[in-house]
C-alpha cells in the first residue's frame, strides 16, 4: 500500500510525522460557506498506512451531501482490512453522518459507531476526484480506534469543471509543501516536498526539503536526505505556478494552477527527468502555502496497538499546546517553532517544546516530543504524537486549535 508518509514501525514514527501531508479540518471552521465545486455524491476514504489484521476498520464509502451553509449529511459504510481477526459489529452497515464543509475545503464529520463516535477531518482538494489527506478516530465503543492517517476523494454527481483563475491578492511568500496523491499499491522515490518559497513579481526561489517513498528508506532515492535544495520557478498572470530544482543527476519540476486561495490545495504534476533512481514520470500532487502554526491546539490523546491503532486501555491522556511559529524560514527553509505543552490524564507533566516547521508537518526536539502533519489553514495537526520520558511510548491524537 503506497502512503505518502509511512507508519509502519514505532521507529519511523517521529521523523516521519515531521513530513505528514496530512489535510485536516477544525470544528470551528473558519468560513460557513461551502466549497464552490459539486461536492454531493460518492466518497471514499481509505486508511493510507498498514494497520495490519487487528485494525476495526480500514474503509469509509458512502454518500455525502451538503446545503448552502456547510451542513454536511448522509451516510457512510465502514469496511474491515482483509482477514481482520478485529470485526467490528457495525462493519458493513450504512450509518448517518454529520458535520461541515467550509469554504477553505475543511471537512468535518462525525458519526456514531458501535457505541462509540467516530470523527473524520480533512482539507479536500480544489478538485474533489483528487485524493488529499487528513485523519479518522474513533472514540469508546468496540470499535475504537486512535487517529488514523486516511485519503480521502469524492466522485460528484457534476462532472468537476476548473474555476477560471481570479488573480491572487494573497501573500504568498511562506511555507509551502506539495505531496503525491493517494494511488494503492505504487510507491513514488519522491514523495513530496515543504520548505520557504519567496515570490517577487512573477519569479519566486527557495529553500525546500524533499520526502522519500517506502522504497527509499535505507538508499535508493536518498540524494540530498536531510540537506535543503535551492528551487527557483514562476508564476504568470493565469495562476500557473512551475518550479524546477535539481535531485541527483536530474531536474525536478512541477507545474500547478493556483486558486485565489493559496491555502486550498491545488492540483499539480511532478516529475524528475534523469536522476537515476530518483527518476519520476508525471505524477499528481497537491500543493498549497501552509499558514503558520500558531494558537492553542487541545486534543485527546491514547496509546494505540501497532499495528491496529486500537486504544490501549487506560492510556487516555488529554494534551493542550500553545504554539508559535515564526513566520521567517532559516537558511534550510525551516520555520523555528516554540510553545508549551500540559498534559493530564495518565500522563501527567508540562514541558517548553522547540522545534521546525516544514511544509505540512512539524516536529518538536526537546524534552517533549510533539509532532504532526498541519492542514493548510493549521486549523487541526492530525497524526500526533506526543512523547517523553514520563509519557511512554508514544500517544497518537488530534489536536484542534481553539
Amino acid at each position: 500500500m503506497r502512503t505518502a508518509f509511512p507508519i509502519t514501525s514505532i521507529a519511523l514514527l517521529l521523523p516521519l510525522a515531521a513530513l505528514l501531508a496530512c489535510g485536516s479540518s477544525s470544528s470551528n471552521p473558519s468560513a460557513t460557506t461551502p466549497a464552490s465545486y459539486d461536492f454531493n455524491g460518492i466518497w471514499d476514504a481509505d486508511s493510507v498506512n498498514n494497520l495490519g489484521a487487528a485494525a476495526p476498520f480500514e474503509k469509509l464509502v458512502g454518500s455525502l451531501q451538503v446545503s448552502t451553509s456547510g451542513a454536511v449529511t448522509g451516510t457512510l459504510t465502514a469496511s474491515t482490512p482483509y482477514g481482520s481477526n478485529n470485526i467490528c459489529t457495525a462493519v458493513n452497515t450504512a450509518f448517518t453522518v454529520t458535520g461541515t464543509l467550509d469554504a477553505d475545503n475543511n471537512l468535518a464529520l462525525t458519526f456514531p459507531i458501535a457505541g462509540g463516535t467516530g470523527t473524520l477531518l480533512a482539507t479536500l482538494a480544489n478538485d474533489p476526484t483528487t485524493y488529499a489527506y487528513g485523519n479518522w478516530q474513533v472514540a469508546g465503543g468496540t470499535c475504537a480506534m486512535t487517529a488514523t492517517y486516511m485519503a480521502i476523494k469524492g466522485t460528484p454527481t457534476t462532472p468537476y469543471t476548473a474555476p477560471t483563475p481570479v488573480p491572487i491578492t494573497a501573500n504568498l511568500s511562506g511555507n509551502w509543501a506539495a505531496y503525491t496523491t493517494y494511488s494503492y499499491g505504487i510507491t513514488y522515490p519522491v514523495t513530496g516536498f515543504g520548505g520557504a518559497l519567496q515570490f517577487s513579481n512573477g519569479s519566486l526561489t527557495g529553500a525546500i526539503n524533499l520526502s522519500y517513498g517506502n522504497n527509499s528508506l535505507g538508499g535508493g532515492c536518498q540524494h540530498n536526505n536531510g540537506t535543503v535544495i535551492a528551487v527557483t520557478g514562476t508564476l504568470n498572470s493565469s495562476n500557473v505556478l512551475t518550479l524546477t530544482f535539481p535531485v541527483l543527476s536530474g531536474t525536478a519540476t512541477m507545474t500547478a494552477t493556483l486558486g485565489s486561495n493559496p491555502q486550498t490545495l491545488a492540483d499539480a504534476s511532478f516529475q524528475i527527468v534523469g536522476g537515476g533512481s530518483c527518476a519520476m514520470s508525471a505524477t499528481s500532487m497537491t500543493i498549497a502555502e501552509y499558514a503558520p502554526v500558531t494558537g492553542t491546539y487541545t486534543g485527546t490523546f491514547d496509546v494505540p496497538t501497532l499495528p491496529g491503532n486500537v486504544p490501549i486501555s487506560g492510556t487516555t491522556s488529554t494534551v493542550a499546546a500553545v504554539l508559535t511559529q515564526s513566520t521567517t524560514a532559516n537558511s534550510s527553509g525551516q520555520f523555528p517553532i516554540s510553545g508549551t505543552v500540559n498534559v493530564t490524564g495518565v500522563c501527567t507533566e508540562s514541558q517548553t517544546l522547540t522545534g521546525f516547521v516544514t511544509g505540512g508537518g512539524f516536529g518538536t526536539t526537546s524534552v517533549g516530543n510533539l509532532s504532526g502533519g498541519n492542514n493548510p489553514t493549521a486549523s487541526t495537526i492530525t497524526s500526533a504524537i506526543y512523547s517523553s520520558t514520563n509519557c511512554s511510548p508514544f500517544y497518537f491524537g488530534t489536536l484542534i486549535r481553539q
